[in-house]
């Protein structure tokens, strides 16, 4: 049977090479290894009019060629074929060959090619781009993390901000009552706490990077990170004429240095105090006070979790942006764990490990690795829109919603809102189901799921009379939608035996 051609695209690539294999094969190799992994054909040709399946002539060669050279230094760096990832495909009497490269990890990028690290590339939409320099730096810092624990000559205690100190002494006071944090001298507590290390070459004692951001003067900050920028806007009211009704930014005029503890400090008060604002729930006190808090949970962890792994070496701004119906969080630096490790919890590669032990230390972030999994535990629990996570060109962006799938979209009907709501309670569902609701017939039901597809809501799921549909979901959201069935089913059995 003839296997199903797409075009080409972010995830696949076309290669005529009907006799050898082509120089830019490595290009492809290289730009989908530093993406999210693809699979390149060799024996097709895209054309103008359609796919052509041109064949390779001397398979073996050609694959006796792509394991030596993934072996060779001389053409890249890394060797990402794999031999199950190979496979020999047939269009009747022509072969071609499939081979899928999966994304490497992140301790091996970037993946070059042809010797020279300027020579990595990147998958961007069907076409292999070579990496900027900035590109190649992020991701070289990525393959090595840990860089805010990285000691800095010429800075002191006088590049920090007193009252800053004090504040975070104060909160370590009051977890520590039998301790006399009050009174240890400012630089042997940030010693003892792990703001401050020794320089093996020398014995002295110096600042690490990551503490000159928790506590320092935004000008001394602005010395060793000279993008370093923090946003904060107020966004819920928004109209044509006013964009924000609230902001904290750092570059201005402020009364307090807008360090790190700082920002997380005043912003976190301030996004707190929008959670009841246009928050649409049922009148029941308890419920709305229960539901409060869950979205002051995850309002706490994804502050923290944009200022702890942020890429404070690029030029991008840590933005966060309060919305009537959601929240933004947005940090320069890609996501060092995927999207389904980051809902699951558990998993953890810090890029800030100085940063992220002042944020435990103080009692402002769960155990490690446990924040995605609390954010999508309170939009599952609540039963809101599940959080978005996007990952890429150097970045990541969380939103997260405090109100339920059908009202975070303005522009559905009646009917597609009967959809929504039927296939949410039951799962997957017929065709024939959907009929049966009241206000649709077959044509309705029909018209109104293919619009529900389009707009990526509803998923189709087989053919003919196995076709079903369900929700859309990414893995991330699948691993908290079972995590949270599976607590309940553990609730149920332990209610019925007591």
């Amino acid at each position: 049977m003839r296997q199903e051609l797409k075009r080409e695209g972010i995830e696949i690539e076309y290669k005529k090479s009907e006799d050898k294999l082509p120089k830019s094969f490595w290009e492809t190799y290289s730009s989908f290894s530093n993406s999210k992994g693809g699979y390149i054909y060799l024996g097709i040709s895209e054309e103008k009019e359609a796919l052509k399946i041109t064949g390779v002539k001397n398979i073996d060669k050609i694959l006796k060629d792509l394991t030596n050279q993934a072996n060779d230094r001389d053409y890249t760096n890394y060797n990402n074929i794999k031999e199950d990832n190979i496979r020999i495909l047939k269009d009747g009497e022509v072969e071609y060959v499939e081979v899928y490269i999966p994304e490497a990890p992140t301790f091996s990028k970037p993946v070059h090619v042809r010797g020279n690290i300027n020579n990595s590339f990147i998958r961007r939409n069907d076409s292999d781009q070579k990496m900027t320099g900035e590109e190649i730096r992020r991701y070289l810092r990525d393959a090595n993390p840990n860089n805010d624990a990285e000691l800095i000559d010429f800075f002191n205690i006088e590049h920090l901000d007193v009252k800053t100190i004090r504040k975070y002494k104060e909160l370590i006071q009051d977890r520590n009552e039998e301790l006399n944090i009050l009174e240890m001298d400012n630089w042997e507590f940030l010693k003892k706490y792990g703001a401050i290390g020794m320089d093996k070459n020398t014995g002295e004692y110096k600042l690490k990077k990551g503490a000159l951001l928790f506590f320092g003067k935004e000008e001394s900050i602005l010395a060793l990170y000279p993008n370093y920028h923090l946003d904060y806007r107020n966004r819920i009211q928004e109209t044509l004429d006013t964009r924000w009704i609230d902001r904290v930014s750092s570059g201005e005029l402020n009364n307090i240095e807008l360090n790190l503890f700082n920002f997380y400090n005043v912003v976190l008060e301030k996004l707190v105090n929008t959670v009841l604002e246009n928050f649409q729930l049922n009148e029941d006190t308890k419920r709305r006070e229960s539901a409060k808090r869950d979205v002051e949970i995850s309002l706490r962890e994804a502050l923290a979790n944009a200022l702890i792994h942020a890429d404070y070496e690029d030029n991008v701004t840590i933005k966060i942006e309060a919305f009537k119906n959601h929240y933004v969080f947005s940090n320069p630096g890609e996501m060092l764990v995927t999207k389904e490790e980051f809902a699951r919890g558990g998993e953890t590669k810090a890029r800030n490990t100085t940063i992220v032990t002042l944020f435990r230390k103080a009692g402002y972030s769960e155990r490690a690795g446990s924040g995605g999994m609390k954010i999508f535990q309170v939009a599952t629990q609540n039963k809101f829109r599940m959080p978005e996570v996007q990952s890429n060109e150097g970045k990541t962006i969380l939103k997260i919603w405090k109100i339920d799938l059908i009202d975070s979209y303005v522009d559905l009907s009646k009917e597609e809102k009967t959809i929504i709501s039927y296939i949410e309670k039951n799962g997957l569902v017929t065709m024939k189901e959907l009929q049966s609701l009241e206000g649709l017939t077959e044509h309705i039901a029909k018209t109104r799921i293919k619009k529900l597809i389009e707009k990526r809501i509803v998923s189709k799921y087989g053919d003919s009379r196995s076709t079903r549909y369900g929700i859309q979901r990414d893995g991330s959201e699948l691993i908290a939608s079972l995590e949270h069935d599976i607590r309940n089913m553990q609730n149920y059995i332990v209610d019925k035996s007591k």
